[in-house]
């Protein structure tokens, strides 16, 4: 394998760069590259997949001399500067599996960045112009790092962190409910009633554990609640009154990002509740009659692939040419769940060069055809893969995997399956990849050594699950 070979699909996060190392009698050669990898979050989208800390590990361990790559690390940890990105989770986890195995330098390294980051907070005296806190984001991070791999995880948490994190709310004000993700996350992994039992116990000697013990009890009770209060309109009338008071705190407060796409999400959830479908001709006559642009963008994210827009799509096409980003990328959605001609014809117009190529395939791929097969292979090879995803192929892949998935198409073209395996950066969408392939009985034994080593925890399940059943 070549060096770019072997970087690309250790991106990738592909097993078979642990099969070459295993296999190739000079190790020394992928170095440089495996170095790369571990000063590098390598993670599409880490809060989905999580980080590659496993996988870069699993390649660390096939060289004799270790001290260079955790070094590298530790290097990249202690320089490391709050910026809200995922990069620092994936130096805590990495130097904590290092650490777990003996590496004593990086179990350092995590102390030294835990002191750190404890005496910042200790002085912080405002938040960022948007309201976030990264130093504590990420103190949150380690305290979540340095539990799971201590030897006695629920000793260090309550007579360490928890003491610690209580002092700090006692001490600064910005810090209040602030840690309600190590809060929940000790409960998942150690017992509920375990920690809680503990944490109570070390309250009764320690103002600052009962402080962060009352704190993290306050917060759940309250998101609980939050959710019981929240009311459930029972009409159509209701709904409509909801939507109103809604555009009217959004015109008071602003409108951007995801929240254009909040009030589909909740409709698509009521209706799905309710079951009261006659709702959707209703919400499209409002978007017909709609002036504002964003308005209308945020009416056309009702229609989901559950809630599809029961009206004519010609208005939805009239809306995908309009210059307003945020309207032409709600009518593209919108037109993905309608089946009509009209709608693939619009598609091949988008592929004969007339627009973005992902969004063509997008809608090709939901309207497709057994003619199309070969247009549709050709446009999803044409989409660079890249991690700032400026061309949608994440998007892309998804809706031709879901093609490929449906039963009854007609000559789907399923030798894309093996391509998606190859170029995607997203090892949760790979899991589905290799499920489909499976289906479809085009594994290999190869791809399925292959997968043992894949950074996806699923996928390497899966590979087990096969060749445990074909022994």
């Amino acid at each position: 394998m070549t060096k770019k070979g072997f970087r690309e699909a250790m991106m990738r996060g592909l097993g078979r760069c642990v099969l070459e190392l295993e296999s190739t009698e000079d190790t020394e050669w992928y170095r440089e590259v495996v170095l790369w990898g571990c000063t590098h979050d390598l993670s599409y989208d880490t809060q989905c997949e999580g980080t590659r800390a496993w996988y870069m590990r699993e390649l660390v361990r096939r060289f004799q001399e270790e001290n260079s790559f955790v070094e590298a690390v530790i290097q990249k940890l202690l320089q490391y500067r709050p910026n809200g990105g995922w990069a620092f989770s994936y130096y805590c986890e990495l130097l904590g599996l290092f650490a777990q195995e003996g590496h004593r330098e990086a179990f350092m390294a995590l102390a030294r960045k835990y002191e750190e980051l404890y005496g910042i907070l200790r002085s912080k005296e405002k938040r960022g112009k948007d309201g976030t806190l990264p130093e504590g984001d990420d103190f949150e991070t380690l305290c979540i790092s340095m539990v799971d791999i201590a030897a006695q995880p629920l000793v260090l948490y309550a007579d360490k962190i928890a003491e610690d994190i209580g002092t700090l709310m006692m001490e600064n004000p910005l810090l209040e409910c602030s840690f309600e993700w190590l809060f929940m996350h000790c409960e998942r992994t150690y017992g509920k009633e375990k920690v809680r039992k503990l944490l109570a116990k070390r309250a009764k000697a320690s103002p600052a554990v009962s402080r962060y013990f009352e704190d993290g009890i306050a917060r759940d009770t309250e998101m609980s609640r939050e959710k019981s209060r929240q009311p459930v309109p029972q009409t159509t009338e209701d709904m409509l009154k909801s939507i109103d008071e809604e555009k009217k705190r959004d015109q008071e407060s602003g409108c951007s990002g995801w929240q254009v796409r909040r009030l589909g999400l909740r409709v698509r959830a009521w209706i799905k509740k309710t079951g009261n479908t006659e709702a959707l001709s209703v919400l499209a006559q409002r978007y017909l009659t709609e002036q504002d642009s964003l308005e209308r963008a945020k009416l056309l994210f009702i229609f989901g692939s559950d809630c599809p827009f029961p009206l004519s799509p010609e208005p939805l096409i009239q809306d995908a040419r309009a210059g307003d980003e945020t309207l032409r990328e709600a009518a593209f959605y919108a037109l993905e769940n309608v089946r009509h001609e009209k709608v693939h014809q619009f598609a091949l117009e988008l592929a004969e060069g007339k627009g973005n190529v992902s969004e063509a395939v997008s809608l090709l791929a939901n309207h497709y055809q057994k003619e199309d097969r070969e247009l549709l292979a050709r446009l999803v090879k044409s989409i660079p893969v890249t991690y700032d995803d400026r061309e949608d192929w994440h998007g892309v892949y998804s809706t031709v995997l879901d093609l490929l998935k449906t039963k009854g198409i007609k000559a789907a073209p399923k030798e894309l399956l093996p391509y998606l395996y190859e170029h995607t950066l997203c090892s949760m969408c790979r899991e589905y990849i290799v499920r489909e392939m499976g289906r479809r009985h085009m594994v290999t034994e190869e791809l399925l050594r292959e997968c043992l080593y894949d950074t996806n925890y699923e996928v390497r399940s899966y590979a087990r699950k096969r060749i445990k059943e074909t022994q």
